[in-house]
Formats: C-alpha cells, structure tokens, sequence
C-alpha cells in the first residue's frame, strides 16, 4: 500500500466555495486523511456543510426519520422531489447511516414512480 503525504498548505490554499464542492462531488479523488483536513479548513474558517447550503439557498431534504426513529413520509411528485430524497439516500449511504441494499430499493421505487409521472 503506498502512503501519500498531505501537504496542508496546498489543501489551505483552495478556497472554501472550492474546498465544499470537493466534498461534495469529488471525494473519491482525496485520501481520507486529506478530506479530514479539509473539514478541519473549514472548522477554522466557521463554515459548516450545513450553513454553506443555507447561505447558497439550497437547504438540505428532510431528514428520513424523526426523533423516534420512525419514518418520514416523503412525496415524490415531481423530479425535484425526486432529487432531494436521491441525495439524502446517497448521502446516508457515504454516511453509512443508510444500508446500500435499502438505498438500492429505495432508489429503485422513486425510479418507479418519475417513470410513472413522466407516462401520465
């Protein structure tokens, strides 16, 4: 297994709009530990994931259970629906708060149902 060194310097010196989209769509490019760093940029920085999608004005889809643990009903009445409940299940897939075969179904019903949408 060949061991990288990160260099901070060069993590520090991407911007914070930039460091955020890494993390969000390019993590597989990055060692854990180099991801790692990056949230700790922007703990210093006094950015958090969560208010850097509210100040973009993009807040994140409801969570899928409540304080008891029961699931939320979700709509999917239209492809935006649609995409907010494809990214919480992606997201608690990475998270490993969702199982990737319950994710795998899920995907597939709201597939069912925009397939279904897109014929009516």
């Amino acid at each position: 297994m060949t061991s990288y060194r990160v260099d901070r310097a060069a993590l520090e010196a991407h911007s914070t709009k930039e460091i955020l989209r890494i993390l969000r769509e390019e993590r597989d490019e990055y060692t854990p530990e180099a991801l790692r760093i990056f949230e700790e940029i922007l703990a210093e920085r006094g950015v958090t994931r969560e208010s850097a999608a509210a100040a973009s004005g993009r807040d994140r889809p409801p969570a899928p259970a409540d304080d008891t643990g029961a699931h939320q009903e979700v709509m999917v009445r239209d492809p935006r629906d649609a995409v907010m409940v494809l990214n919480r299940l992606l997201g608690g897939v990475l998270d490993g708060s969702i199982d990737p075969d319950v994710a795998q179904v899920a995907t597939n019903l709201v597939l069912a149902i925009l397939k279904a949408l897109e014929q009516d």
